[in-house]
């Protein structure tokens, strides 16, 4: 660990007072030992996203922890944020956590030490690069009970636009296809009989996946993600990761990128091409991904963020998931703003742009937005 802050901190809880202090930490053993011992992380806390994002886009990480320091040993982690500086496409650079993804923001085993993370990692942070820093975004699973939010004089706007939505498993394939309604397995029973064909792999499928996902998004009008991008989240969470391709006549029509964190399968990515969608081939796509999950013992299927009533969160409601509203809050510092939440993926031309200057463009652009 490097220490960021020589000054001790001192912060109570509701039955001891404690000596804590901020440090940047590059100790990947220690911040993801915390991480995985917390019942609250979710898999973007993991600390190779530093790696992932800092290799591919070279947005610098900034991973601060609340530790309780130790005499003859490591200090103990109480609290974490993963921060990153991310430079959008106009402005000046701000800290969000955690970019391109849907929540990370802080993370404590109670509320005492999440005040203290917030008010004594971000305010001298922010303080010292202040002169260049636009703003702070935390991406936050639940509202942040923290008795005062100010920021360098400024009050968080707050987006709750977009939803969680996760799944149960509970049982076998069978008893959850049962759990379906009459019109659900019968829509999956007639994908099944299309000629539709499916493999679950490794980065063998990249390039599979990449040819889906990226003509989608050039359909879509957003900016795809560098394939480095992919190549990077398998070099560093190679045993989590898994791809998921839907095939007709040999041909890839819809394909998912999927992440194994404790009881869970994480979707943050799926798509499938418009011309193959008579064959219900995301509907299927969806299906394997439930069955695989099933396979591998999971108890929740993160069908990853929507937004409340588009088409992406029309056709997950089927399936009957859970809905968790996300808190985006965002700082945006006077003079230098442009909030967060007006980001967007979609630019019209985009979809009239040829299928190999998208996938060149593409990962410049999306680099520099943080959705």
């Amino acid at each position: 660990m490097v220490l960021g802050w020589n000054s001790l901190q001192k912060t109570k809880s509701d039955r001891h007072s404690d000596v804590l202090e901020i440090r940047v930490v590059r100790d990947h053993d220690s911040w993801d030992r915390y991480v995985l011992q917390n019942k609250n992380s979710g898999y973007t806390h993991l600390f190779n996203w530093s790696r992932v994002i800092e290799e591919t886009y070279d947005h610098k990480p900034v991973f601060l922890a609340a530790v309780m320091p130790a005499q003859n040993k490591k200090p103990e982690i109480r609290g974490v944020l993963p921060l990153f500086r991310f430079k959008p496409v106009v402005n000046a650079s701000r800290f969000v956590s955690v970019p391109f993804f849907d929540t990370a923001g802080v993370l404590a085993q109670d509320v005492s030490t999440r005040n203290f993370i917030f008010r004594n990692g971000l305010e001298p942070l922010l303080r010292r690069k202040s002169s260049r820093i636009s703003g702070i975004a935390l991406r936050q699973q639940e509202i942040l009970d923290i008795p005062n939010l100010r920021l360098m004089d400024c009050f968080p706007q707050i987006f709750s636009g977009k939803v969680g939505l996760s799944l149960q498993i509970s049982g076998s394939q069978q008893e959850m296809m049962q759990s379906f309604k009459s019109k659900l397995r019968s829509q999956i029973k007639k994908s099944e009989k299309s000629g539709l064909d499916w493999k679950i792999g490794k980065s063998e499928l990249l390039d599979y996946f990449y040819a889906v996902f990226s003509r989608n998004m050039r359909d879509l009008g957003s900016p795809v993600h560098s394939k480095k991008f992919f190549k990077a989240i398998f070099r560093y969470f190679y045993h989590h990761v898994f791809i998921c391709v839907v095939f007709y006549k040999s041909k890839p029509v819809a394909a998912s990128f999927m992440f194994r964190f404790k009881k869970s399968l994480i979707n943050p990515w799926a798509s499938s091409i418009r011309d193959f969608r008579y064959l219900n081939a995301n509907l299927y796509l969806y299906w394997q991904m439930i069955r695989f999950a099933c396979h591998i013992n999971a108890e929740t299927f993160d069908m990853g963020r929507s937004s409340r009533n588009a088409p992406t969160y029309r056709f997950k409601k089927q399936f009957h998931p859970r809905e968790q509203f996300l808190y985006w809050y965002t700082w945006s510092f006077p003079g230098k703003d442009i909030l967060q939440a007006e980001e967007t993926l979609s630019i019209h031309a985009w979809k009239k742009m040829p299928l190999r200057i998208a996938n060149l463009l593409g990962p410049l652009v999306r680099k520099r937005i943080s959705l």
